[in-house]
């Protein structure tokens, strides 16, 4: 069942056909970009690029690109996009982290609960 709503990117009605909540033109807006991240990313001749760096090139927030990322979007980049740990600072590829965590901070904090 269609319903309408407004695009969460610009605020324009748009007819509501699946669990997307950005209109048509957002939507190809977005896969664009998504699109030249990864090639950004995988042309690159450096081994790992900092999320910041994808972050400040591509304007994306932060919560963008998480949403983005957990969508499936960037699996072919996971291992060569990198974090800072949020607790103990370590580099880690955005593939292996849990939230903004290394996997090793993550296991030491879930058994600290």
């Amino acid at each position: 069942m269609a319903n309408v709503a407004n695009c969460k990117k610009c605020g324009a009605l748009f007819l509501q056909t699946s669990k997307r909540d950005i209109c048509d033109k957002c939507f190809e807006i977005q896969n664009k970009m998504v699109s030249e991240i990864n090639s950004y990313v995988m042309m690159s001749p450096l081994e790992t690029i900092p999320l910041d760096t994808i972050l400040s090139r591509f304007d994306l927030s932060i919560d963008e690109f998480e949403s983005l990322f957990n969508a499936g979007k960037f699996v072919r980049i996971g291992q060569k996009v990198t974090i800072k740990c949020a607790k103990c600072g370590n580099i880690v590829p955005i593939a292996n982290k849990t939230n903004m965590l290394c996997a090793s901070c993550a296991r030491k904090l879930q058994n600290e609960i």
